[in-house]
């Protein structure tokens, strides 16, 4: 009987202490209120309202209450027995977030430029200009000779097509045949770019800035230059020129390659 009566005013106790607790959460820089901010207890969680408030009811005293959301740094208090206000106030401090530095480079994938051109200028790359041959058309031996009264004129044999004739002696003027050199102009350009890159020139010397553009463009080969170049002439190519070009480019002191 004494046993139950002290678990009846334990309970009791508990039930007087554990009364409903509201607050407001804000942030610590600007002091306004966070909205949906998770406000938890041991039995109980709820979310903040649009003016930053809470309500959490049978909150006993010595409970951690525990506030989060995203971006700011959780925070814990425990509730004390208090004769002040129940309301409480909870400044919440922003997570900092260190960004670290990216570097972004670009880095042009010729071969895949080159196939994305062909695709969309297929019409004029596989355009053909006519051949001297093509303005002939043979005739067919099934053809009755009464067509020419010279049987043994080579007329009696071929023919010429008047259209391939004009095209043949037209054929460096025609529109579609002067856009297919110039894009095939522009992907011969493309591709020496592509072996002799910038990015070539760094490796095998200290040039960098102005200095490096003035380099490429003073050393450039040219597409038939580079068609009988190995990897490995290439590379004395660029040192070779780089010796040459220290001795003319006086903006700077370059160092000697090894």
């Amino acid at each position: 009987m004494r046993l139950l009566v002290s678990v009846f005013f334990v309970y009791l106790s508990n039930q007087v202490f554990a009364q409903q607790l509201t607050g407001l959460v804000v942030d610590q820089t600007t002091n306004s209120p966070i909205i949906n901010a998770k406000v938890m207890t041991s039995s109980h969680d709820t979310f903040t309202s649009a003016t930053g408030g809470f309500s959490l009811d049978n909150v006993p005293f010595g409970d951690t209450i525990t506030v989060s959301h995203m971006g700011y740094q959780t925070y814990y208090v425990e509730r004390r027995n208090s004769t002040k206000s129940d309301t409480m106030l909870i400044i919440l401090e922003s997570t900092p977030i260190a960004l670290q530095e990216v570097i972004i480079t670009g880095t042009r994938n010729y071969t895949q430029d080159s196939l994305n051109r062909r695709k969309e200028y297929a019409a004029v790359f596989a355009d053909k200009s006519p051949r001297f041959k093509d303005i002939f058309i043979s005739k067919s031996a099934n053809t009755s000779s009464h067509y020419s009264p010279f049987q043994n004129s080579t007329s009696s044999l071929v023919s010429v097509n008047l259209l391939s004739v004009i095209g043949l002696l037209t054929k460096n003027k025609r529109p579609v045949s002067r856009l297919q050199k110039k894009l095939l102009k522009e992907e011969e350009y493309n591709y020496v770019d592509r072996v002799f890159s910038k990015e070539k020139v760094q490796s095998l010397t200290p040039l960098r800035g102005d200095s490096l553009q003035s380099f490429i463009n003073e050393y450039r080969p040219s597409i038939e230059e580079l068609e009988h170049m190995t990897d490995y002439d290439l590379i004395l190519h660029i040192k070779e020129s780089y010796k040459e070009f220290t001795k003319t480019y006086k903006h700077e002191n370059f160092p000697s390659l090894k």
